[in-house]
């Protein structure tokens, strides 16, 4: 016999067990004495068997909502970006440890998150996680019909009955308004994402908002994709301008670096000696020596473990509430902010 053709039968009867306790014993959840999946476990491995993971979650949770199928779905717009990517390595950590199996979808936008999930809940998942991005309130009516509970990571739920886990935007926008305020920067630039990106309009917000306080305005605005490319270009466009910022506040890391570099190699321009910059997530790349990116760090294991908690309770029951826990987000001082005039 080669472990390619040994089934959950071959497993229940060297155990001496039925083949339902095989299933049980490879379920997390499932009631089944430690002992005897200690015993079958055993027995699978000498055996060489492994279960097909998909297909014993699609049939054990067709029919009875109590059954978990142990797949967890996850839906993502930018896998790219170093923080989702970073984000996306660390939910799969943090669900495998609580016995679940990550299902990676991802979509180019907003518009294919419903059908993302309408595929994902083919595969009997027992929860889903959506990265920067929304559904519909169709879907969210399914889901919960459905008994899957939803969670969005680094959006809100707004008027919508789902779990969601994002730092405070507004405030972050806030904080590295008031940095660039106190060196006295008088030419203030925002790059953001897309217009209809409600993460960055949150940043820019609490900036904007916290400028006025400060006695401060706007100077000048771009938009760009939360990519590096998008980045590069925005600063392109702002450099190129008879009057230039003297400071920019990018929505994210990654279009830091893009104005970052533009500066650099396009227009001999330095951070901070022609102009500051602040950038907001903490990308591992911020701190690399020739970026030193001033930032507003994510505090992205803490954001994490509490998605992860949240999700996995109200897997497990269906009496938890959702959740939408907020986290304040840290300034990294490094080197592309000026430092503050001092008086003899």
């Amino acid at each position: 016999m080669t472990s390619k053709s040994i089934t959950s039968y071959d497993v229940a009867k060297a155990a001496n067990v039925s083949q339902s306790a095989v299933s049980r014993a490879f379920s997390p959840g499932a009631p089944i004495a430690q002992q005897t999946r200690a015993r079958i476990l055993k027995v699978a491995s000498e055996l060489g068997y492994q279960p097909n993971a998909i297909a014993r979650s699609m049939s054990t949770a067709r029919n009875d909502i109590r059954q978990k199928s142990g797949m967890v779905g996850v839906i993502v717009t930018r896998p790219e970006d170093p923080f989702f990517a970073h984000s996306i390595a660390r939910f799969s950590r943090s669900l495998q440890a609580k016995g679940w199996q990550m299902l990676l979808f991802t979509v180019d936008d907003q518009t294919g998150v419903d059908d993302a999930l309408n595929s994902l809940m083919q595969f009997k998942i027992d929860g889903v996680i959506i990265l920067s991005a929304i559904l519909s309130e169709h879907m969210a009516d399914i889901c919960r019909s459905h008994g899957i509970p939803v969670l969005l990571y680094n959006r809100s739920g707004g008027d919508f009955a789902v779990n969601s886990v994002q730092i405070e935007n507004r405030e972050g926008g806030r904080t590295a308004a008031k940095l660039l305020c106190e060196v006295d920067h008088k030419r203030i630039a925002f790059v953001g994402g897309e217009v209809d990106d409600a993460t960055s309009r949150e940043r820019k917000e609490g900036f904007i908002a916290r400028l006025a306080e400060d006695g401060c305005e706007l100077f000048l605005e771009e938009a760009g994709d939360f990519t590096f490319d998008s980045g590069r270009e925005a600063g392109a466009r702002l450099f190129s301008r008879t009057e230039r910022p003297d400071a920019i506040f990018c929505a994210s890391d990654v279009m830091a670096l893009g104005v970052l570099h533009v500066a650099r190699l396009q227009f001999d321009l330095h951070a901070p000696q022609d102009f500051s910059l602040i950038g907001f997530d903490d990308i591992p790349a911020a701190a690399w020596p020739g970026h030193e990116l001033t930032t507003i760090r994510q505090p992205i294991r803490r954001m994490i473990q509490a998605a992860v908690d949240i999700l996995v309770a109200q897997m497990s029951t269906s009496d938890v509430p959702p959740q939408t826990p907020r986290f304040p987000g840290t300034l990294i001082v490094r080197d592309t902010v000026r430092k503050a005039f001092r008086s003899n």
